[in-house]
């Protein structure tokens, strides 16, 4: 009899690859189609995009509405990261904590104040 160095569910996928297989197999509903049409405009740089609604206007078989996610996402606004210096986002910080302390103290307030009305 051969020594057993592994267990049965050692042989076995893990249920993450399992999980991974089947979306992988599985069939994508609309939204997530249209989610990811959405994002692959978003990630066009301009002269992609141009070239994409060019496509569209001689009558190449790209979508129409590919082509007008693509104009769309030039025309979003883009967040863009702000860098704070350590004492500007201490600031915030502070003044947050110092807003939560004012409405845990107002509410504490409240609570004993009803303890005495109330009864």
């Amino acid at each position: 009899m051969p020594a057993q160095t592994r267990t049965k569910d050692a042989n076995r996928a893990s249920a993450r690859q399992r999980r991974a297989e089947r979306m992988a197999e599985a069939k994508l509903n609309r939204a997530q189609l249209q989610a990811m049409e959405v994002r692959a405009a978003e990630t066009l740089t301009p002269d992609l995009q141009a070239a994409a609604v060019a496509e569209v206007e001689e009558g190449s078989a790209a979508p129409l509405a590919m082509a007008r996610r693509a104009a769309l996402a030039t025309k979003r606004a883009v967040a863009r990261p702000i860098v704070l210096t350590k004492e500007q986002e201490y600031r915030f910080i502070r003044a947050d904590l110092r807003r939560l302390g004012i409405t845990a103290g107002s509410l504490f307030i409240l609570m004993i104040a009803l303890l005495f009305v109330v009864d």
